[in-house]
């Protein structure tokens, strides 16, 4: 019996395909997984590629031009490891040309018919909105949307390379209300904090002889709300639960973290918009999906004959790798999926390079290990960030070395504006650079830990949404330090109302860190704001037409309990890396007497060479700091009269950045900007 076995399982192996296990497979449109993925006879997947790679450790998987669909994502692991003298190499065969999509084309519209039009409130819609039965096509059922989320991470349509618009109102903008009939939560217990007891209501805005639009909805069909509901730094989308039509209360179906209303501003006006709302279904590039009787309803901006319509399907990642090493993606497109568009995790010297990352329904990037990197990528329309790295260890200060450089990142947020920022970076000694971020609804970058350099990026428009917000932000960590924001031009950022945008916002004491070299150019209220922190270093920038250059308060007995839970934890955030261990003094040897030095005043602080050019306050200090606190040394403050040229008269006024030197040229121990490398690499 032992032979007879032993003789099928000889005969199966002779009947499989020989796959190539080292140096080169080939995967085609046109291939088949039961070819041995040479060039001549490719494979017809990427998974049976990455499949024939195990083990093989060597060599490059080479994807044809067209589109791949990927039901479940690539996944890779260990086994998949090329060696420092050798990658295992994912690419294009011809770059730009090949797109992994974690998508399916839907087919076979009809036009909506009149019984299912009734509900639409526009006359024009009913002639144009098209059905798709998707059940009919073989989809699998549509995922619930949550009572309560921000990037939901369920299915979308994309035409044209473009995510569509989930139905809503007002088509544009925001409408408003301001009057909280139940807040649903106590007074601020706590800073901004609040105990929330129930769900909370408002009244409906009234558009004057039209009434209030809510009463054309159907609340028991599914109606959420998108807007700031409490503080203009936190948004959500919420289920409704019902509405009032004579009253025009509206009363939400779940708890927002805060409540509802601002505690602090009575009357003010807080924006939201509904979405995944049938009814609204009224113009171009709007659809709705109907989750429980799987129908997709939409409202073309152009030929679905010409252009595919597709619905993101796949939740995994489009490329995940865990525990990888000497790993290369590049050349290739990566789009249309309901999750990551690529992931590693505890890997090691592996890149991604020139991929374009699109329509993800979360981040576009998520990459942790050591070495581990994004180059020359561009990822936009992301539902939240367009790439976040960790790497390092912070007790230890080993600098995990991993960065994102030479990356084109925007249009990033559009469901989850509190996460959409371009790049988020945490960890220990990791870095950014030269990379072009714009187009997102809070800040460019968000970062906490320690030894990072952040340096010689553009941003701009940015901050579109929120206030209260930073360009670069960090926040509320004594032990968050060592890192360097430098040499970065910022320019043409959006303040809204309430408190506005700063370029670099060292939040809720935030201490030692340094703003070096870095210009800012209109748009922002401030250059810096320093937010009660200790033993920062803010040197040789230049904030030009700005309402304040440098701000400064003494929050921290205002707003901070050592010892009680709820607060910001600031000793035990320190304690938590072992801020009192030999590594930690020597490296930090302010932080490690922290408690002996008044804590919670913002002490220590160094601000030399600064030049303020045409900022009504280039020093804004609240009251309660004193002038003791600070070192402050040759800060020179000017008018942008005094420097013919350097500023245009358009609209909006542009910043002539060849200007600059013969500018610093006159501050004496001003360090020169390497204006010239700022922003992305030019390649050949």
């Amino acid at each position: 019996m032992y032979l007879t076995l032993r003789l099928v399982l000889f005969c199966a192996v002779l009947q499989l395909p020989q796959l190539a296990t080292a140096k080169d497979v080939y995967v085609s449109t046109a291939g088949n997984d039961a070819n041995p993925g040479t060039k001549d006879k490719p494979l017809a997947t990427v998974e049976k590629a990455a499949e024939a790679m195990q083990g093989a450790g060597l060599g490059t998987i080479w994807i044809g031009p067209g589109e791949y669909y990927l039901k479940n994502g690539i996944a890779l692991g260990a086994k998949h490891s090329g060696t420092v003298k050798q990658s295992l190499v994912i690419r294009a065969v011809e770059p730009g040309k090949t797109r992994l999509s974690g998508a399916r084309v839907v087919n076979n519209f009809r036009p909506i018919s009149p019984d299912e039009a009734k509900p639409l409130i526009s006359p024009e819609a009913k002639k144009c909105v098209l059905v798709a039965d998707l059940k009919a096509q073989g989809f699998p059922p549509l995922a619930k949307l949550p009572a309560q989320h921000r990037a939901h991470g369920c299915e979308e349509i994309v035409f044209g390379d473009r995510p569509m618009q989930s139905a809503r109102w007002p088509n544009e903008g925001f409408a408003h209300f301001t009057e909280v009939v139940d807040g649903g939560a106590s007074k601020p217990t706590h800073w901004v904090q609040r105990d929330v007891y129930r769900p909370g209501s408002f009244r409906f805005p009234d558009d004057g002889d039209k009434g209030r639009r809510a009463k054309h909805w159907n609340i028991d069909r599914g109606v959420w709300l998108h807007g700031f509901w409490c503080y203009e730094w936190n948004d959500e989308v919420l289920l409704v639960k019902n509405y009032d039509k004579k009253t025009g209360e509206l009363r939400f179906a779940v708890k927002h973290h805060y409540g509802i209303g601002n505690p602090w501003r009575k009357n003010w006006k807080h924006r939201f918009y509904a979405l995944h709302v049938f009814e609204e279904l009224d113009s171009p590039g709007e659809y709705y999906l109907d989750r429980d009787n799987q129908k997709l309803y939409f409202w073309p901006p152009g030929d679905v004959a010409k252009q595919p319509v597709r619905l993101t399907l796949c939740t995994k990642p489009l490329l995940s790798a865990e525990h990888a090493s000497h790993l290369v993606v590049r050349d290739l497109t990566f789009e249309n999926a309901r999750g990551l568009g690529l992931r590693m995790v505890s890997c090691c010297d592996c890149r991604v390079e020139n991929c374009m990352v699109r329509n993800m329904g979360q981040n576009g990037m998520s990459l942790a290990g050591t070495r581990v990197e994004a180059v020359g990528c561009e990822v936009t329309q992301t539902a939240s960030c367009g790439i976040s790295v960790y790497g390092g260890n912070r007790k230890t200060l080993t600098p995990g070395e991993c960065s994102v450089r030479d990356c084109h990142i925007h249009h990033v947020g559009r469901l989850n504006w509190n996460g959409g920022r371009g790049i988020a970076i945490h960890g220990c000694g990791n870095r950014m650079a030269n990379n072009l971020i714009h187009h997102a609804p809070t800040g460019a970058v968000a970062y906490g830990g320690n030894e990072h350099v952040l340096e010689l990026n553009e941003i701009h428009d940015v901050c579109i949404l929120y206030s209260d917000v930073g360009v670069f932000y960090t926040g509320r960590d004594w032990s968050s330090r060592g890192n360097v924001v430098r040499w970065n031009y910022i320019h043409d950022i959006s303040n809204n109302a309430g408190h506005g945008s700063s370029a670099i916002y060292f939040d809720d004491c935030d201490s030692g860190d340094t703003a070096l070299g870095n210009i800012v150019f209109g748009g922002v209220k401030r250059g810096v704001l320093l937010g009660g922190g200790r033993d920062n270093i803010i040197h040789g920038n230049i904030f030009i037409d700005l309402p304040q250059g440098i701000f400064v308060d003494a929050r921290g007995p205002r707003g901070i309990t050592l010892d009680k839970p709820g607060s910001w934890n600031l000793l035990e955030k320190c304690k938590q890396v072992d801020y009192l261990s030999p590594l930690w003094k020597k490296r930090y040897p302010r932080l490690a007497k922290v408690m002996d030095e008044e804590p919670l005043l913002p002490m220590g602080n160094s601000m030399h060479n600064n030049i303020m050019i045409g900022c009504e306050k280039p020093f804004a200090l609240t009251k309660d700091v004193k002038e003791s606190w600070l070192d402050r040394k040759n800060n020179p403050a000017s008018k942008a009269e005094d420097f013919p040229g350097l500023v245009s008269k358009g609209d909006p006024p542009k910043l002539n950045l060849s200007k600059l030197p013969a500018v610093w040229k006159k501050v004496s121990g001003f360090e020169a900007i390497p204006i010239e490398k700022i922003g992305l690499v030019k390649r050949k």
